[in-house]
């Protein structure tokens, strides 16, 4: 008896780190998955685009390593497999982003999706996006208003929405965005007032607006950010007076305030 628990222990001891390392080099090959299902749904809801030829997943009888989607067009991954990156510019998507989860991205870094043909609204769970740093959703049919949950995504740089139907107010949340340096809304159909919370983008270094619908006065707080070097807000419905903080732009090198109904005071 005391020999046969000493062999059953021996064998446990050595099936139980072969099957716990089993366990976990399955679940690494198989941990991309989610997100190959995620952008597979995405492209289900879109018209056919030969951009995304590749995007399908293998026989039922091929190796689990291949059910990553790392090597498909437009997908950068890291080294364990996670999708950090969708670039799919110029494209030719047709669709709307609804269908694409983004809170099944929880490392993507960088997302692009510009001249496209995309349609229907921002949606809110964007805000999942938390390691985002670059957005760019320009040049497409987007419309609605831009969501509040776009605040969220305190890691960004680079956001440009420009080039498209997007309505309603710019959120204030948008003054979340601590480390953003580019921001383009310009050519749109957004209207409202400049939100003072705009001046806390103090690494802000390029701001367009232009072609929009915007009214009200330029807050004063913009004079905060001292890293601009261009600041376009033509072709708006602007009124008030240029807020003499702009005196404190001192690297400021385009400023364009033309075809609004700014009073000149000398």
């Amino acid at each position: 008896m005391a020999i046969h628990k000493s062999l059953s222990l021996a064998f446990l001891l050595f099936f139980l780190p072969f099957h716990s390392s089993s366990h976990a080099t399955i679940s690494s090959a198989t941990a991309a998955l989610p997100e190959a299902e995620a952008l597979l749904k995405w492209k289900a809801s879109l018209s056919p685009a030969q951009a995304l030829h590749s995007w399908s997943l293998p026989a039922t009888n091929a190796s689990t390593n291949t059910l990553s989607p790392c090597k498909w067009t437009g997908i950068s991954c890291n080294s364990l497999g996670s999708v950090t990156e969708i670039s799919l510019p110029s494209a030719g998507l047709q669709g709307k982003l609804d269908n694409l989860s983004f809170p099944s991205f929880p490392n993507l870094v960088h997302l692009n999706l510009s001249s496209n043909t995309l349609t229907g609204t921002i949606p809110a769970h964007i805000g999942a996006l938390y390691k985002l740093t670059s957005l760019d959703l320009s040049a497409n049919s987007i419309s609605g208003s831009i969501p509040l949950d776009i605040g969220n995504l305190v890691n960004l740089n680079e956001l440009d929405l420009s080039i498209n139907h997007l309505d309603g107010s710019i959120p204030s949340t948008l003054g979340n965005l601590s480390k953003l340096s580019i921001l383009y809304l310009d050519q749109n159909r957004i209207s409202g007032s400049i939100p003072p919370r705009m001046g806390n983008l103090q690494d802000l270094v390029l701001l367009a607006v232009y072609q929009n619908n915007l009214t009200g006065l330029i807050p004063p707080a913009l004079g905060n950010l001292r890293n601009l070097t261009l600041l376009s807000l033509y072709n708006n419905q602007i009124s008030g007076s240029i807020p003499p903080q702009f005196g404190n732009l001192m690297n400021l090198k385009k400023l364009d305030l033309s075809n609004n109904s700014l009073a000149v005071t000398v």
